[in-house]
């Protein structure tokens, strides 16, 4: 009888700190709840674009997937002095590096003229785009010249073909044709692949749409 009486007459400070504590257990349980509601997605989707695991076959995209994407910071481009080109130290933006042949011939440019007309009908979104030709080795002064006269806003750049192969081997699309081109995102990860298959409505498509969807940095 003793115990029920003391029981019932706890102090009121006991019951307030009783409460307190439930409160915070709910509070921390809520916080990890909001937590993993947004820390979750995020690691999945990044988990999904850098691996490849669990994209859909039904895709929106015109172009291929290159799976897994491939950090371009992982190939050593040079420029035409032969100094060394590291993008991630480049102005943040979406790039096309066209992969051609020695002296870019009639395909090649080909895809650099379907590449500069979308570049040309992204209007005032121009600027936040680059395209860049990448060839196993430096371009003649007359090819170089007449390139550069075609596509004034073009960059040039070379690697070794045998690193470049090592680069994709992992991919799936170990066998790359060329020329192809490698669309870039911001981050500097090369994330899908066109050829002269794709027209340039289709390139155009893929790249207004990335676009709208990500920030200027």
């Amino acid at each position: 009888m003793a115990e029920n009486i003391h029981s019932q007459t706890l102090p009121a400070e006991a019951r307030a700190a009783g409460g307190q504590q439930g409160r915070r257990g709910l509070g921390r349980s809520a916080g990890l709840a909001v937590f993993g509601a947004v820390a979750l997605p995020i690691l999945a989707a990044y988990i999904v674009f850098y691996t490849g695991i669990g994209i859909p076959t039904a895709t929106v995209n015109q172009g291929e997937l290159l799976v897994p994407a491939k950090n371009v910071a992982d190939i050593e481009l040079s420029s035409v002095q032969g100094e060394s080109i590291s993008l991630a130290n480049e102005e943040p933006k979406w790039r096309y590096l066209v992969l051609g042949g020695e002296g870019c011939a009639e395909e090649c440019e080909k895809l650099l003229y379907t590449t500069r007309q979308v570049h040309i009908r992204l209007g005032d979104k121009a600027h936040r785009v680059e395209r860049m030709l990448v060839t196993p080795g430096p371009l003649g002064e007359l090819r170089h010249t007449e390139l550069q006269s075609q596509h004034p806003r073009l960059h040039f750049a070379t690697v070794d073909q045998r690193q470049l192969e090592q680069w994709l081997a992992d991919s799936d699309h170990p066998q790359l044709a060329r020329p192809s081109a490698l669309l870039v995102d911001q981050n500097g990860f090369a994330m899908m692949v066109y050829d002269n298959h794709h027209s340039g409505n289709q390139l155009l498509k893929d790249i207004k749409r990335l676009l709208k969807y990500s920030y200027e940095k």
